[in-house]
């Protein structure tokens, strides 16, 4: 079976649970003596046999070594089939994404980064695997050889040319360059708005004659302030659609690599609008594809900045410079909230996880990794993977692409079409280490989880009652338990009355 591991079981079917706890048994009609139906074994114990027929023991076997004729409940099972699972990739390509490594053979986080991709779109365990990919920034078509500006006309209809300056006082120099200024009047009576050069990061200088800087400093050039395009919808239109990967270097994977060669990293990082364009195109996918299993894989290697925002590590927060309105939220909450709301199903649309992986310098690692981390919890992943630059990041982030490969997929799967009792149906768990237990059906099916709880289980997506279920799915607390036992199995059996979580 592709896109899970590979698990053993007797008839059984390899779904990917965890276990949950107490569970108490369905209310059933159980067998009686004779040749047909008739009443119920007492709860406890073994109903009354016959020639004909079997009573039913209230403690069910669901063993995969049943028998028919054992004075307990016959079990079948059943294979169950994963979700396809698809993922939407929208990629970090800011001009940051050129500094350099300091592990490994890679120059830049770009080719560490590049190597990971394509490794993980070539591996055979990502067979059958739909992948789709994303950049951003995306940039305005007619300032895309226009990296840099000194005046306001090399920018068209998408200036000003912003300039990074700060409040300098007259006649002096200063090396403490924030906060930013626009011109003099946003600067104290005895100061004036002067140009900030860059004296080698991290060391910066302003200064208004007399006062001079170090020949060694030279001046930022400009940036045009609507270059990077911050519209949504722009980022909702995949660079490359999803399809399914072969599991080789040949199809959709060779399409990818072609895309990702041609990419030369450039511009800033419009995360807001970036996010919600790719959990909009993810969505849309999902509902063309029905039965498909849609995630967005956020992969950035910093913080969601513009060309004269900076980030204050004193105070952990960004501070905005010249601020595009179309480019926000900027803040973390707000991008989070962007994440949260592809996890939600409100109007039936579906719901769409967002996995972020961080990819900062081993210095901003500690600051960042928790500002990614709301992130990742917005979007139901509970926390974001960081990969710093002194790893070896591109096989460690290919380590961590394999692991969300699993955890996407292991909570949801289908259901036969036909032939399903709905009331008679079990799963059992198997630990790594070989300890056997029942997961209980959760209460309230068809309503995306809502009776699930911290005893964790499982549900339906439809109701019984009012109509025929197409897929089981693990509770969060199941699920998560799931995924820190990878070597467990998970068997659906088919045929005794349904126990529910107690």
């Amino acid at each position: 079976m592709n896109n899970t591991r590979t698990i053993f079981g007797i008839g059984a079917t390899a779904l990917l649970f965890a276990c949950s706890a107490g569970v108490k048994q369905t209310p059933f009609d159980g067998g009686s003596a004779g040749t047909g139906p008739g009443t119920g074994g007492t709860t406890g114990n073994a109903g009354t046999t016959g020639t004909g027929g079997s009573g039913f023991d209230a403690a069910v076997d669901i063993a995969v070594g049943d028998t028919k004729n054992d004075g307990i409940c016959s079990a079948t099972s059943t294979t169950a089939e994963p979700l396809p699972l698809d993922l939407f990739f929208i990629v970090d390509v800011s001009k940051s994404m050129t500094r350099p490594t300091s592990f490994g053979t890679m120059a830049s986080k770009w080719d560490a980064v590049r190597s990971a991709m394509n490794g993980f779109f070539t591996d055979a365990q990502s067979a059958g695997l739909g992948v789709g990919l994303g950049y951003f920034p995306a940039l305005q078509p007619s300032l895309a050889q226009v990296p840099t500006c000194t005046m306001d006309s090399q920018c068209g209809t998408f200036g000003p040319c912003d300039r990074r300056k700060t409040c300098v006082q007259t006649g002096k120099s200063t090396t403490v360059v924030t906060p930013l200024c626009v011109d003099n009047t946003t600067c104290a009576a005895n100061q004036v708005c002067a140009l900030i050069q860059d004296c080698g990061e991290p060391n910066y200088c302003a200064a208004d004659a007399p006062g001079t800087c170090a020949p060694s400093c030279t001046v930022f050039p400009g940036y045009c302030h609507a270059r990077d395009i911050c519209d949504s919808t722009a980022y909702a239109t995949p660079v490359v659609p999803i399809a399914a990967l072969s599991g080789s270097a040949t199809g959709q994977a060779a399409t990818l690599a072609t895309s990702l060669t041609g990419r030369v990293p450039d511009g800033y990082t419009p995360t807001a609008p970036a996010l919600k364009g790719a959990i909009q195109y993810a969505r849309q996918y999902a509902q063309s594809h029905a039965g498909h299993k849609l995630a967005v894989v956020l992969v950035t290697d910093g913080l969601p900045l513009g060309f004269t925002d900076f980030f204050d590590t004193a105070l952990g927060a960004i501070k905005p410079g010249f601020p595009r309105t179309e480019c926000n939220p900027i803040d973390i909450p707000g991008i989070a909230a962007i994440a949260a709301d592809g996890v939600a199903t409100t109007g039936g649309v579906p719901s769409v996880p967002t996995f972020v992986i961080g990819i900062p310098s081993a210095a901003e690692a500690a600051v960042i990794g928790p500002m990614l981390n709301q992130i990742a919890t917005g979007g139901g992943t509970k926390s974001a993977i960081l990969v710093d630059t002194s790893m070896d990041v591109s096989q460690v982030l290919r380590t961590k692409l394999a692991e969300i490969r699993t955890k996407a997929i292991s909570c949801e799967y289908k259901l036969p079409a036909t032939g399903v009792d709905f009331k008679k149906v079990n799963v059992s768990f198997t630990s790594g280490s070989n300890v056997q237990s029942t997961i209980g059906h959760a209460p309230i099916d068809g309503t995306d989880g809502a009776g699930c709880d911290a005893r964790g289980g499982w549900y339906y997506d439809k109701d019984p009652m009012t109509g025929a279920p197409t897929k089981i799915t693990a509770c969060p607390a199941t699920c998560t338990m799931l995924q820190t036992d990878l070597d467990g199995k998970v068997d659906v059996v088919l045929g005794c009355p349904t126990i529910d979580v107690g």
